[in-house]
C-alpha cells in the first residue's frame, strides 16, 4: 500500500514491537473512559453462576483475554472520539469495522475457552450469536437455559435419522487386519540347537514312491529293448573241464 509518513512509520514500528510500561498503560487506560451510550465497548464479565465452578487454570486464561479487550477496547473508543459522526471516510470504516470484528473475536474465544467447563447439555451458551448490548458474556443466563431447554425438547420430538449403507459395501465378521495375527510370529524359526540338518543337493532323502515307479519302468523298457553294444563283448575262459566257452558281460551304463 501507500507508504505513510516516516514518523508515523517509526513510531507504529517501535510500539508494535515495545511493552507498554504498566504505570504507563493504566494510566492511559484510566483517562479513557467507554461512552455510557455505547455498553459493548466495556469488558463483559463471566455470569457468577458459571465463574464460581470453574477451575483455576480456566479462570487464569479468561483473566488475560479480559485485560487484552480492556487495551482493546479503550483504543476503539480513542479512535471513535477522534472521528466526525456526519464525516467518516471509507479508510476510517475500516479501521472502526476491523477493531470491533477484533473485540468479538476475543469474546468467541473466551466462550470457546470456557465451553469444555461446562455441562454437555448447555454447551449451546458458547455458540456465537448475535446479541444485544450486555454486561456479562453470556448475556441472561435464566432466559438462555429455558431456551435451551425447549429446543432439547423439540430435538427429542423428532425422529433421528437413519443413514442408509452403502449397496456395495459389507462389513465381514472379523475381517479387519487388525485382528490378523502378525506373520512374523507364526514364520518364528526354532532355535539353533533344535534345528534338523539338512542333506546337501537331497543326499540321503529317500526319493517319492511315484519317481522310484518311473525310474524302475524306463529300467525296464531299456533293458527289454534290443541295445546294440558297441564294445565287443568279453571273453571269459572256464577252466576246469579242458574247454572254454564265450560269456557275454552286460552293457556298460551311460
Amino acid at each position: 500500500g501507500e507508504p505513510l509518513h516516516h514518523k508515523l512509520a517509526g513510531t507504529i514500528d517501535y510500539l508494535t514491537t515495545h511493552q507498554l510500561q504498566s504505570q504507563v498503560l493504566s494510566e492511559t487506560l484510566e483517562k479513557i473512559k467507554p461512552p455510557e451510550n455505547c455498553v459493548n465497548l466495556s469488558v463483559p464479565l463471566v455470569n457468577a453462576q458459571i465463574w464460581g465452578h470453574l477451575n483455576t487454570a480456566t479462570k487464569a486464561q479468561d483473566v488475560r483475554l479480559q485485560r487484552i479487550l480492556k487495551v482493546l477496547s479503550t483504543g476503539i473508543t480513542a479512535f471513535a472520539r477522534t472521528l466526525d459522526g456526519d464525516n467518516v471516510s471509507s479508510d476510517q470504516q475500516d479501521a472502526l469495522a476491523l477493531l470491533c470484528n477484533a473485540q468479538y473475536e476475543i469474546n468467541s474465544l473466551r466462550k470457546s475457552s470456557i465451553k469444555p467447563t461446562l455441562n454437555p447439555k448447555f454447551a449451546g451458551l458458547c455458540r456465537p450469536v448475535t446479541a444485544p448490548p450486555q454486561h456479562q458474556l453470556f448475556g441472561d443466563l435464566a432466559k438462555q437455559v429455558k431456551e435451551l431447554d425447549e429446543e432439547a425438547k423439540t430435538v427429542g420430538l423428532m425422529k433421528p435419522q437413519q443413514t442408509r449403507p452403502h449397496p456395495y459395501y459389507r462389513q465381514q465378521p472379523n475381517s479387519s487386519w487388525k485382528n490378523r495375527p502378525p506373520e512374523r510370529a507364526q514364520r518364528s524359526n526354532p532355535p539353533p540347537s533344535q534345528q534338523v540338518p539338512r542333506p546337501f543337493l537331497g543326499q540321503g532323502q529317500q526319493r517319492p514312491a511315484w519317481k522310484m515307479r518311473a525310474s524302475s519302468s524306463s529300467t525296464s523298457t531299456a533293458l527289454t529293448q534290443n541295445t546294440v553294444c558297441t564294445e565287443p563283448p568279453l571273453t571269459l575262459e572256464v577252466r576246469g573241464s579242458g574247454s572254454s566257452h564265450a560269456v557275454a558281460s552286460p552293457p556298460a551304463q551311460i
